[in-house]
């Protein structure tokens, strides 16, 4: 019998030897590129799920590295930071000083939110990743759209990375802005030797000691932006620090502006799940810690640059505040931080862009799910993946000089997706069931549903008769139920309420889609953990979807993490 259970072809029992167990590795053809391996292991271990019990696991060749609370908090730290920390007191400038410091605070609170959104949202329904998030909530189509936008994204910040190196490394050296084919001979050989080994690492954790060294050059960085920059001097001729700040209070005309390169400046849920996915022991409240301390730090620096930047430098601040510290010294030695920076923040991006080309790409359960430790165990996958990625986004940095474009078509169509419309969209499928139960509740609102989808409402209680008054006529009710129909109708509109019920309305769909194809797997332990939940859900008879979501008056149990 199978230590694993029965139908399991890659369990091997207990009475093989290491012997046997050789020859039938020796027998076995060699697995295809981009099928996953089936070379049986004999080793078992061990191990302890985060609620505290027992199971055994198959023993891989390599464990897969894990990162401490700090570890997560500081690739976390360095997703966002990147090269975004040096537009922000040009937000600022856009949005009004008082509007961008407050802005700077809400997109810190709110990225938050997000992250910790998306993995309690994917650890809800026993999904380890943000792929498979939106394939259980919108199908195959949401699969593909999110891998998309989260392949742009990543790629687009590659491309990004790669070019502000080769505007600042070798201007930094002493090579003539003209000389194009010295400066991309500095590109290649500088990112060939220092990014292309770091992105050939196996897992997010070993990114730990290079993201710690990023964000302390960052943290200099902002340092010298705020020794350098005469914001005194401003203030005490702007009369005070209150009397400055009420002379930019709001800006309207450009308010927009400001948000958006705040907005873009926080997107990191494209690389959440893999940082989640590193964290040792991945519980609710450790994760919850992680974006907690990540945020405040990164709130802290964008804060800090943002609001002394703009201080000293008003209505000259640049689009890239290092360009206000001219060719002094501490501007140099800004921008060299900066280009060091870079070469850190690469392999952050070149992971995520390397996780969707595995679950795009390769076959089998492991490769869909995004354990990309088990699908790049092979040697000769990870260098051709890793190595295809960095010529084709290291080829439009050499030829192309506009940095604009590429964050303008990255930031707009990836990190929109990714921030934006993925987390909100995914928890409104999932919790679907539950928002649609509370619009059927509604009179109004209810009928409305039944009508545009199809679903019945909750009946309404009949009536009471009505009664005559003291004239004998029967009080007209009819200009007034007209009046609150057409109120219902208004407000449904208004609200967007089609669009909010017809998401939950597919999401419930493809969520039952979803379970019943799980429900044929064997079982496995999740990257993320799992959650047992005890609130009932509304409208799903109990048992539908498995026991720690069938609700009903059963004894409470311990939640799981």
């Amino acid at each position: 019998m199978s230590v694993f259970g029965k139908g399991r072809r890659d369990a091997l029992p207990l009475e093989m030897t290491p012997s046997t167990a050789a020859s039938s590795v020796s027998s076995l053809p060699p697995s295809p590129f981009f099928a996953p391996s089936s070379r049986p292991r004999t080793v078992l271990k061990k191990i302890s799920t985060p609620g505290g019990t027992k199971r055994l696991r198959r023993h891989e060749d390599v464990s897969e590295s894990k990162s401490s609370l700090t570890g997560a908090s500081f690739n976390l730290i360095n997703t966002i930071v990147g090269a975004g920390i040096v537009g922000i007191p040009f937000a600022v400038k856009e949005a009004g000083f008082v509007a961008g410091v407050a802005l700077v605070v809400l997109c810190a609170a709110l990225t938050v939110k997000s992250l910790r959104l998306l993995i309690e949202t994917a650890k809800h329904i026993d999904v380890p990743s943000y792929e498979t998030l939106c394939e259980a909530s919108f199908g195959k189509a949401g699969f593909l759209f999110i891998s998309a936008a989260m392949f742009v994204n990543s790629f687009g910040a590659m491309v990004s990375y790669l070019m502000i190196v080769k505007s600042t490394l070798p201007f930094l050296l002493g090579v003539s802005p003209d000389d194009e084919a010295t400066k991309r001979a500095v590109l290649t050989v500088s990112s060939f030797v220092v990014m292309l080994p770091l992105c050939m690492q196996r897992d997010m954790a070993a990114l730990t000691k290079t993201s710690v060294i990023s964000v302390c050059f960052d943290c200099i960085m902002v340092g010298i932006v705020a020794a350098v920059s005469p914001w005194r001097e401003n203030i005490e001729d702007g009369g005070g620090f209150v009397e400055l700040a009420s002379t930019s209070t709001l800006r309207p005309s450009t308010f927009f502006i400001g948000l958006g390169v705040l907005s873009f400046a926080f997107v990191c849920q494209h690389g959440a799940f893999i940082i989640a996915g590193s964290l040792e022991r991945p519980t609710k409240e450790r994760w919850g810690k992680v974006s907690l301390y990540a945020l405040t730090t990164c709130g802290i620096l964008a804060t800090t640059c943002g609001a002394l930047g703009y201080l000293g430098y008003l209505e000259q601040t640049d689009g890239n505040i290092l360009n206000n510290l001219g060719h002094s010294m501490p501007g140099r030695v800004a921008r060299s931080l900066m280009c060091c920076a870079m070469f850190f923040v690469y392999p952050m991006e070149c992971f995520v862009a390397r996780h969707v080309a595995v679950v795009v790409l390769f076959q089998g359960r492991k490769a869909h799910e995004g354990d990309d430790h088990a699908v790049l165990a092979r040697t000769d996958r990870r260098v051709a993946l890793t190595l295809s990625l960095y010529l084709i986004s290291l080829v439009p940095a050499l030829l192309f000089d506009d940095l604009g474009n590429v964050l303008a078509v990255s930031g707009s169509v990836g990190g929109s997706s990714l921030s934006y419309l993925g987390p909100g969209a995914c928890y409104l499928a999932i919790h679907g069931d539950s928002f649609l139960d509370m619009v059927r509740k509604s009179a109004g609102w209810g009928r409305k549903l039944a009508k545009e989808g199809g679903t019945k409402p909750t009946p309404p209680a009949p009536p009471p008769p009505p009664q005559a008054s003291d004239a004998g006529e029967t009080p007209d009710a009819a200009p007034r139920g007209g009046l609150l129909r057409l109120y219902d109708d208004l407000v449904w509109y208004i609200l967007l309420m089609p669009v909010w019920c017809g998401i939950a309305s597919i999401g419930q769909k493809m969520l039952d889609v979803h379970e019943e194809e799980e429900a044929l797997k064997s079982p496995h332990i999740g990257r993320l953990g799992k959650v047992i939940h005890h609130k009932p859900v509304h409208g799903i008879p109990a048992g539908r979807r498995g026991p720690d979501r069938a609700g009903g008056g059963g004894p409470r149990r311990r939640p799981r993490r």
